[in-house]
Order: C-alpha cells, then sequence, then structure tokens
C-alpha cells in the first residue's frame, strides 16, 4: 500500500492524540482563566482610578475605624498637623526615572492619630552610605496628596532590613513597635514636595497586560500543538519500509 493510500485510521497513534488532547484543552482553559483574571483587574483598576477622581478627604473628620478602611486606598487626602522630626524615616533603592535613592517618609501627628507622610524622592550620593540631612518643618503644615498602602514589599537586599533611619521596606506594625508611634495603615503622598525632593506618584497598576500575555502564551501553546499534530498527522507522509 502506497503512503497515500494509508488509511487515516491507520496513521492516528492514540498516545500523541491524547497528549495532543490535553495540552490544546489545558492551553485553552489557562488562556481563558488568564483573560477572566485581566478582566477582573481592569475592573478593580478602573475603580481606583475613579478613586483618584473624587473630591479631597479631610482626614481630621474620620474616626480611627474610617482611617482604617480599605476604600481610603488610592484616595486623595488633606489634612493638618506637625510633624514628628525624630520618626522621620528614608526608604532605601527606590527608584525614580533613571535614579536610585530614598523615599522620606516623616510622622505627621493629625488630632490623635499618626499618618506617615511620604514628603518626596531623593536622589542617593553614590559616595555616601549615610541618609541626607532632610529638614522637617516645625510649624503648623496643611498638606494634600493620595492614600497609598502603606505596606510595601520590596526586594530586600539584606538580612538587615533596618539600619538606624534607614529601611528596605516600611512596614507599618514594625514602624509602630520600634518608633512607639501608631501610624494608620496608609502612606500620604504629597502633590507638592519640598524644593529638594520630588514628588512621588503612586498609581494603580494591576498588571493586566501581564495577564493578557500569559493568555497569549497559553493560546499560541494551544494552537501550535493543534498545528503540529494536524501536519504530522495528516498531512506529512509516513515513512514506508522498502
Amino acid at each position: 500500500m502506497t503512503p497515500d493510500l494509508v488509511p487515516v485510521y491507520k496513521r492516528v497513534r492514540w498516545i500523541p492524540t491524547l497528549a495532543a488532547i490535553l495540552v490544546i484543552a489545558a492551553g485553552l482553559a489557562l488562556g481563558n482563566w488568564q483573560l477572566n483574571r485581566a478582566a477582573e483587574k481592569y475592573a478593580l483598576q478602573s475603580e481606583l482610578e475613579n478613586r483618584l477622581r473624587l473630591p479631597s478627604l479631610d482626614l481630621e473628620t474620620l474616626s480611627l475605624d474610617q482611617l482604617a478602611a480599605p476604600e481610603l486606598k488610592y484616595r486623595r487626602a488633606k489634612a493638618t498637623g506637625y510633624y514628628l522630626p525624630d520618626g522621620q524615616i528614608f526608604i532605601d533603592n527606590r527608584a525614580f526615572g533613571e535614579d536610585t535613592g530614598y523615599y522620606v517618609l516623616t510622622p505627621l501627628s493629625v488630632g490623635k492619630t499618626v499618618l506617615m507622610v511620604n514628603r518626596g524622592f531623593i536622589k542617593k550620593n553614590p559616595m555616601s552610605h549615610e541618609p541626607p540631612n532632610i529638614s522637617v518643618p516645625q510649624e503648623i503644615v496643611h498638606i494634600e496628596g493620595e492614600l497609598s498602602p502603606g505596606k510595601t514589599r520590596f526586594l530586600e537586599l539584606s538580612g538587615e532590613t533596618v539600619q538606624g533611619k534607614v529601611w528596605q521596606n516600611f512596614k507599618p506594625d514594625a514602624y509602630s513597635k520600634q518608633m512607639g508611634y501608631k501610624v494608620v495603615p496608609w502612606v500620604l503622598n504629597l502633590s507638592s514636595s519640598p524644593p529638594e525632593l520630588k514628588a512621588v506618584v503612586d498609581q494603580p497598576d494591576l498588571g493586566i497586560d501581564t495577564h493578557r500575555g500569559y493568555a497569549f502564551q497559553w493560546f499560541a501553546l494551544a494552537a501550535t500543538t493543534g498545528c503540529l499534530y494536524i501536519y504530522f498527522t495528516f498531512i506529512k507522509k509516513p515513512l514506508v519500509k522498502q
């Protein structure tokens, strides 16, 4: 029997066929799951972006329970109080454009609460391991900015995550325990920073494009597997022993 006349049922091998079906099914399922995750995060990101357009909250009018509400995330807010200079810390290894340096976080006493304020970014001096000398206003200040999550997780370059005033990451619970200030679970990024600092903007980014990229990869795997299976099973001529 010539290769062209080999019956299709004899050319179908069940183990490769089953493997191809499993890979295609898994690729389609995982691709759809990634698209669903992207859709969920798109809806959440739209909600967070809408919060930025709402009027500023007056933090002095909120109770302690209200200050801990998750709905405050990415809300614009204003506060009146005085800074606590002894509690100022520097969050190391932060990027601002092409520069690397510190976020300058200073606690602000607002009524009966303490709020951490990100006063801005300052570039690190590569010739010094000491944090810069950033003055703190002594008078009562009126500030406005955007509330962002207080707890951040970045790569910690060593086991020593706190070295004096320099911290690898800001963790509200650890800060409250070490400094003695019970801070609310938010950081207020100032809209207008002091002249020596650059204002930090923390826009919500939930990684929607990442999920879409993964979905494309899974769909591409399923399509490639299907095409290869069809080619080697039905198009490529089988080898016939002479």
